[in-house]
């Protein structure tokens, strides 16, 4: 049996308010002066975004600003922010957005410094041995509460030929700093905060019940859960509660460290696909499927599902491990219902027809590997299936 090493904890941490005014402060400590923001085509004319880099200006630093990317970053909008960097020579990258920024940020700090084309860093043929120290320093300021992609060691790009993602995964890419500032997320939509809060809350349950089960990264997820819980409603209703945005984005680093170490499972497995075939945003494919990937998961996990019955503070008194279990479900359909996600993937543009080509997607896809419970293309079949109309 191969040696098993978890290397993949977060650098530096910093959460407070108004954290995002004080990057400079960082940067200076790190002895560099030229950086390269990298945010999403949405945001790069938000004052967030425009202050931010007239502040560092003013400080004395040489600031360029890359926004070209778009909500599912691709193998073109890697290579577009590369060739762009390649004109302003940074030092230091400063990421500021949800997922789709900071990943395209990781992906294409190992390429800028590397070479060759982004694919040849994938994963899944052997990349991870490519990727070496030589990386720029690295700053995220998410500006969502989901995807935990500041202290996560992947960058999941989608190869637009192929329609497939991939992951740039290494220890390496994991931010020097990831800097949670609620003040970011106050602006957030309901949607928008729903559909990442239920992200986070898939990474942590998915890492709960994974069949690796290293105990730190349980307790990681298993609180996550609590705070998500707690949290993730009263923002959804109050985007301005300061406490809610705070709590929510230390559960989603909490949960992103959780499933870096303990990986996901078929729901994520799942999801990859369907933003890979129809584009849809990461957050609200997850939200779609969560339910039904925990219900094929019950028999596997039975007693971790209770406990995550009782983070939520469900009243699980006097019901069987079975039922507390079966009450983590109820509770994540009730949220969704809550959220106004869609119910049935046809609700988003999907189709049966490609059914196939997602099933085989899914059973090649990494998080698939530590689903508790083993995954057959007719039980993930099964899965999508249940899931159109």
């Amino acid at each position: 049996m191969a040696l098993v090493i978890h290397n993949c904890w977060p650098k530096n941490v910093v959460c407070e308010p108004g954290a995002l005014k004080k990057i400079g402060e960082i940067v200076q400590g790190l002895g560099k002066k030229r950086i390269i923001i990298f945010t999403d085509e949405t945001m790069k004319d938000f004052p967030m975004i425009t202050d931010t880099k007239k502040k560092l200006e003013e400080e004395g630093f040489v600031v360029g600003l890359f926004g070209d990317i778009g909500p599912n970053p691709t193998t073109a909008m890697v290579h577009k922010s590369v060739d762009y960097m390649k004109e302003v020579q940074p030092e230091v990258i400063l990421a500021i957005g949800g997922g789709s920024p900071i990943d395209c940020a990781k992906a294409a700090n190992v390429v800028y410094t590397h070479g060759g084309h982004v694919t040849e860093y994938d994963i899944a043929i052997g990349g991870i041995l490519k990727i070496t120290p030589k990386l720029l320093p690295f700053i995220a300021v998410p500006t969502t509460a989901g995807t935990g992609t500041e202290v996560t060691f992947v960058g999941v790009i989608t190869n637009e030929e192929k329609q497939v993602k991939f992951g740039v995964l290494s220890p390496l890419v994991i931010p020097d700093y990831a800097v949670l500032d609620p003040e970011v997320t106050v602006s957030m939509p309901p949607k928008l905060t729903a559909y990442t809060g239920m992200d986070a809350l898939t990474h942590a349950i998915e890492s709960y019940v994974s069949k690796v089960q290293f105990p730190p990264a349980d307790a990681l997820g298993i609180h996550a859960v609590k705070m998500i819980a707690r949290s993730l409603p009263i923002a959804y209703r109050d985007g301005k509660n300061m406490e809610a945005r705070q709590e929510m984005l230390v559960a989603s680093m909490m949960a992103g460290t959780a499933f870096s170490l303990n990986g996901l499972g078929v729901c994520h497995a799942m999801a990859h696909q369907l933003s890979a075939f129809f584009d849809a945003p990461h957050g609200l494919a997850n939200s779609m499927l969560l339910p039904t990937a925990m219900r094929f998961n019950l028999e596997a996990q039975t007693e971790r599902f209770a406990h995550i019955a009782e983070a939520a503070g469900l009243d699980i008194r006097g019901l069987t491990t079975a039922q507390a279990a079966e009450k983590a479900v109820e509770w994540v359909e009730k949220l969704a219902e809550e959220f106004e996600v869609p119910k049935y993937l046809d609700d988003i543009g999907a189709t049966k027809d490609k059914i196939p080509a997602l099933v085989e997607r899914a059973m090649g896809d990494n998080p698939i590997t530590t689903n508790p419970r083993p995954c057959t293309p007719e039980d993930v079949a099964k899965l999508f299936e249940s899931c159109f109309k």
